[in-house]
């Protein structure tokens, strides 16, 4: 199992689709994300509020007034960042309004190499002696409680602008940081701690004074935003989705660079792009050389010159990509080569001479894309070994590091990732210590890898329409992720390889009727495991794809997991509908059959029209349809023309946990009916999945809020006359094309057609002349190789033989005799009704595909013989 889906009510889905007018992919999304009516649905998309005050922000207020009081003063100001991409956003959304004010603004930006995280006491000493009166420390600080009171006693006075956690004492000075109190589920990155106190610099100084306007640091802050993975919810949306709209419309120099650099229209620009073009070569700089290369860039006004630091960036943003992906493939290749201990265990640990320490974190996460485990990226440099690792969502890697750090000099992180360093002559030792902890992580680790998913969809439902309709839920990111949509069941064809290296997958996906084309970023290493007709679960997300003025959907896979699904029935029933199972019919039903022919069942009353009808007929939906409906309500019910057989196509999709039911049951005819009553009983209490044929939809009560999804048509009047009744206030689902009619005549046939069934028996029944009702005769009635024969079938073949004279039936058993007269088969008054039924039956199906099964007065039909229109 790997993938869950949230339940939601289907009617929550049908109002969203049906008020907003949207695909109902997103509908499913939006009822998941908790977007659950109209209202609150149209308040996300549209994200048009306004920003929060400046002020709400504690410490916001009496940090402008002292800045505003450092400017009145001509006070020095120094703003120490960070080298990631926040940091150097931050650094730059606040240092150019301050200049523009007039400001006496000095930046200082530390090395990842030489300085490492954070702020340094010799730092602080060599700003004291170029005269700085305030230290602004952006996207740091919070934790730097020896920097900042050396510091205070060199007479600077510290401001912290942050975000980030931090136990224990608090530095001394002025600090903004929501992390400290209780955080909101939208807490902003360090750009937009900073851009509020912009924000009331430029209230209190008023507009003439401050040049750019607040507003034209919005790009700076999105890029941040998006850069920094924090939740893109609430504020941050907002402040995205207006950054975004300012870098379209009037990108600052460096913006513009950027995207000449990267290939892109700054007028396409998007949260993807961000986080995925511009932001990585802004880190870039801090990965491989010194991030005060990217902040001058951000802060140059002339796009000539900022062109041409953009396309340095981008050339080194390119080597650090070549580093990584060596590093990359010389780590996975160590992996798979390891020892079987090492290879297979519940972690990676991964250890290399000279990998680039600015890149191993990145590697890391590439391990568990690749693997689909925690991992650890040691590189080693003479006598120290420092490293980075990266975890699965659930799985608390930094708890797990801390079960093995008695080897460790330096480490910490939270959850989802770990920095470390040990002595070089323990690295062994704390791997093998390390491995040893995770191995007790088998459960933990198969529920991380559970992924959650928005919406079922088939490929007929990824089009360039939907595509654009899920564009109203960006920016994506943390919080606000790319819809998650999962194609179940697929049957992957044509793999192979794309781009440099043959790193990337290529596919062809067919899924609920229709196929297409799909990327998988990353998985070129796929290709070779995935044979044409494998049945996977293919993880996508779908976007718009813009080359050349052409505009159409792209499909890029996230994930595949191979389909190796239990069987259905392994939790509820026997493994087949044989002889073995022990809540099969009997020969009792048989015998009571074959005096008389068995009755129909009468047909019911409808109380009533289905609450709706979803006609999905002709279009091949019907496995996608029910993997997505068991997410809803009380789960599905799927009716079919014969249980045995559609058990076997049906149980890849239909593993209970699979698609988030508690139960899964069968009912059929060859049931015992008490049983099937107690499973069925049992499905009403829980969410679960059903498949029932027509014949135990007259024995059995239906679950409550249970959809039902029809398979394959029903053969005749009778049946439909069933369905209908079961319908009555319920969704009722119709899925059957071409291919389920075709399987509804087979199914006819073998309960119609008695001369092929009558031959079978016979040739077993002349083996002896007289036969119990016991085992062997049961065997010899109902089959001893497979799914037991229709029980109503076998009655009406025996009860034909007796009326030929071929055999007589009693309480002892059957006899063979010997008639004066071997009359044809078809002289029997059963066989004659049957053939009968037969084409009664053939002549419903014709019409299956176009008859209204709902319209008025329905069962006043006639059941429809060869001639007749039943619509």
């Amino acid at each position: 199992m790997a993938w869950t889906a949230r339940r939601v009510s289907y009617v929550t889905v049908c109002t969203l689709r049906d008020t907003l007018e949207i695909p109902e992919a997103l509908a499913w999304t939006l009822a998941r994300r908790g977007l659950d009516t109209p209202e609150l649905a149209r308040a996300f998309i549209d994200a048009d509020g306004p920003l929060d005050p400046p002020e709400a922000l504690h410490g916001v207020a009496e940090i402008a007034d002292r800045l505003i009081l450092a400017l009145d003063r001509g006070a020095r100001i120094a703003i120490h960042g960070d080298y990631d991409c926040d940091g150097v956003c931050s650094t730059a959304v606040l240092a150019r309004p301050l200049r523009a004010a007039g400001a006496d603004v000095v930046t200082y930006l530390p090395s990842r190499f030489t300085d490492g995280y954070g702020i340094r006491l010799e730092t602080v000493e060599r700003l004291a002696d170029d005269g700085v009166a305030v230290l602004v420390c952006v996207d740091c600080g919070t934790s730097a409680v020896d920097a900042l009171t050396r510091a205070v006693e060199l007479g600077i006075e510290p401001v912290v602008l942050d975000h980030h956690l931090a136990g224990g004492v608090r530095p001394p000075g002025l600090i903004a940081n929501p992390a400290l109190g209780q955080a909101p589920d939208d807490a902003p990155a360090a750009a937009g701690v900073v851009f509020a106190v912009v924000r009331a610099l430029a209230e209190r100084l008023g507009p003439q004074l401050v040049w750019p306007d607040p507003d034209r640091e919005l790009d700076l802050v999105a890029l941040a935003t998006v850069a920094d993975a924090v939740p893109l919810v609430g504020q941050n949306r907002r402040l995205v989705i207006r950054g975004i709209a300012e870098m379209r419309t009037s990108p600052r120099a460096g913006i513009r660079a950027l995207c000449h650099a990267a290939g892109i229209d700054p007028r396409t620009l998007d949260a993807r792009a961000l986080g995925y073009s511009l932001a990585p070569v802004i880190n870039a700089a801090g990965r491989l050389r010194h991030p005060e290369d990217a902040l001058a860039l951000l802060l140059e006004d002339d796009f000539d010159r900022a062109r041409a630091i953009a396309d340095e960036l981008w050339e080194l943003n390119a080597q650090r990509r070549e580093v990584e992906q060596a590093i990359t493939a010389e780590a996975i290749a160590q992996i798979e080569a390891s020892p079987p201990a090492i290879r297979d265990a519940n972690a990676i640990v991964a250890i290399g001479d000279g990998w680039h320490e600015g890149v191993i974190g990145i590697v890391a996460s590439r391990l568990v894309d690749h693997f689909d485990r925690p991992a650890l990226v040691l590189t080693r440099d003479e006598d120290i070994a420092k490293g980075s690792g990266r975890s699965l969502d659930g799985l608390d890697l930094h708890d797990l590091v801390g079960r093995a750090s008695g080897r460790l000099s330096r480490w910490g992180g939270h959850a989802g990732a770990v920095g470390l360093q040990l002595p070089v002559d323990q690295v062994a030792p704390f791997r093998e210590e390390f491995l040893g902890a995770a191995a007790s992580l088998g459960p933990v680790l198969e529920r991380a890898r559970i992924r959650p998913i928005d919406a079922v969809v088939g490929a007929r439902e990824l089009t360039l329409e939907t595509a654009e309709a899920f564009e109203a839920l960006a920016p994506y990111g943390r919080g606000n992720p790319q819809p998650r949509l999962l194609m179940p069941a697929c049957t992957a064809a044509a793999a192979g390889t794309m781009g440099k290296a043959g790193r990337h997958l290529n596919v062809r996906l067919q899924c609920g009727g229709a196929h297409l084309r799909a990327v998988g970023f990353g998985h070129g290493h796929r290709a070779r495991d995935i044979a044409d007709g494998e049945r996977v679960d293919a993880h996508v997300a779908l976007g718009i794809e813009r080359y050349q003025g052409l505009v159409g959907p792209r499909v890029s896979i996230d994930r595949l997991d191979v389909v190796r699904a239990p069987a259905l029935a392994g939790t509820t029933c026997a493994p087949a509908c044989d002889l073995a199972c022990t809540q099969r019919i009997t020969l009792t039903k048989v015998r009571a059959g074959i005096a008389s022919a068995v009755a129909e069942p009468e047909l019911p009353h409808v109380t009533g029209p289905p609450l709706a009808i979803d006609d999905q007929r002709a279009y091949g939906t019907a496995l996608v349809r029910i993997a997505a409906l068991a997410g809803a309500d009380a789960g599905v019910v799927v009716i079919v023309a014969d249980v045995p057989r559609r058990r076997g196509m049906l149980d890849d999709v239909l593993h209970p946990q699979r698609l988030g039911v508690e139960l899964a049951v069968l009912g059929s005819v060859r049931c015992a009916a008490t049983p099937a009553a107690e499973r069925m009983a049992r499905a009403a209490r829980r969410a679960s999945i059903a498949v029932v044929d027509y014949a135990t939809l007259a024995q059995i009560t239906l679950p409550e809020a249970a959809h039902l999804v029809v398979l394959d048509p029903p053969q005749d009047a009778g049946q439909a006359g069933w369905l209908r009744a079961r319908a009555a206030g319920r969704f009722v689902h119709l899925a059957w094309t071409d291919h389920e009619v075709e399987f509804a005549r087979l199914i006819a046939a073998e309960r119609w057609d008695l001369r092929p069934l009558a031959r079978q028996i016979w040739r077993d029944l002349a083996a002896h002349p007289a036969w119990g009702w016991d085992a062997a005769c049961e065997r010899a009635l109902l089959g001893g190789d497979g799914a037991i024969r229709h029980p109503d079938a076998v009655a009406d073949a025996l009860g034909a033989f007796v009326e030929l004279g071929l055999i007589a039936c009693d309480a002892a058993g059957i006899r063979i005799l010997q008639p004066a007269e071997r009359r044809p088969l078809e002289h029997a008054e059963r066989v004659a009704a049957a053939n009968e039924r037969l084409a009664q039956a053939t002549a419903y199906l014709d019409r299956a595909l176009t008859l209204d099964l709902f319209a008025p007065h329905y069962d006043m039909l006639p059941i429809p013989g060869p001639e007749q229109d039943v619509l």
